[in-house]
């Protein structure tokens, strides 16, 4: 198996576990939930970085930085990919299951009026959320391959032989 796939698999898997985890947070207390985001903030950074730094070291030495930051982005993409289709999932139940109503009747009028005035009443809306969870999903995926293949040409720089 190449390194880059299995690499990615990997960092998709932790990703995604990752990503589970931050979502069932929101079935809890909203503070509970924000203390749980907090936390899990270095262990999603390493994890992007790492699957990049996984993918350069499964390389046949000699590495080069270029080399390893290739191969770090495309194991980014593969993690990226496979933790979107997880967060898209768990976007879907938890729309349907109106756990995004629940957390919007949590909101004061006030603020859902504020929200209407500017514009945005439209967003916080189960149709509205999902579009979001689309718009970020691509975002992270971006977001993957770059820290991948940061995390790749980190390594390979690092471990040459």
């Amino acid at each position: 198996m190449r390194p880059w796939l299995k690499a990615g698999l990997i960092g998709g898997g932790v990703l995604a576990f990752l990503t589970i985890l931050t979502s069932l947070g929101t079935l809890l207390p909203s503070e509970v939930c924000t203390i749980i985001s907090c936390c899990l903030c270095a262990p999603l950074l390493l994890a992007y970085l790492g699957t990049g730094g996984l993918a350069a070291y499964w390389l046949t030495p000699p590495r080069t930085a270029g080399e390893g930051a290739k191969e770090g982005a495309l194991a980014g993409t593969i993690a990226g990919v496979m933790d979107s289709v997880v967060s898209m999932t768990l976007a879907l139940i938890m729309g349907a299951a109106g756990v995004y109503q629940q957390m919007l009747g949590q909101l004061s009028p006030e603020t859902l009026r504020a929200l209407e005035e500017i514009g945005l009443g439209g967003l916080y809306t189960s149709g509205g959320i999902i579009a979001l969870s689309c718009v970020g999903n691509i975002c992270g995926i971006l977001w993957a391959v770059a820290m991948g293949a940061a995390g790749g040409a980190i390594m390979a720089a690092a471990k040459r032989d």
